[in-house]
């Protein structure tokens, strides 16, 4: 019986530490192979990722839309009026709104480069 719970206890871990691994980790691959001299923050590599991507792992792709939906509800906090002045008129998906903000990245607010320059 301790043997059977200690190695339930194993995997249940094994699995929370599984879960905490970054879409650099996760994507290594991909990013290798897409994203070669792209600034390594959160945005960037899922803007990357979203515009040049072919074919991500089951796994990378899973990571990037988890990572696609925190940075969604991040940025419609930070960014919300950024968006509204300076990228209006792009339509949603594809990173094309990251790379809107990226292209006045010069212009946004502090809070919204805070987000687009997370690592």
């Amino acid at each position: 019986m301790k043997r059977l719970s200690l190695i339930l206890i194993f995997c249940f871990h094994f699995g929370l530490f599984a879960e905490t691994k970054t879409i650099y980790e996760i994507c290594q691959p991909e990013i290798v192979n897409y994203c070669q001299g792209v600034k390594h923050t959160k945005a960037r590599i899922l803007q990357c990722l979203k515009e040049r991507g072919k074919n991500l792992s089951d796994a990378c792709e899973t990571a990037q839309s988890t990572l696609s939906d925190a940075m969604k509800t991040k940025s419609q906090g930070f960014c919300k009026e950024d968006v509204s002045e300076y990228c209006r008129w792009i339509i949603p998906g594809g990173g094309r709104i990251l790379k809107c903000l990226f292209q006045h990245e010069t212009s946004i607010s502090t809070q919204c480069k805070t987000v687009l320059n997370e690592v």
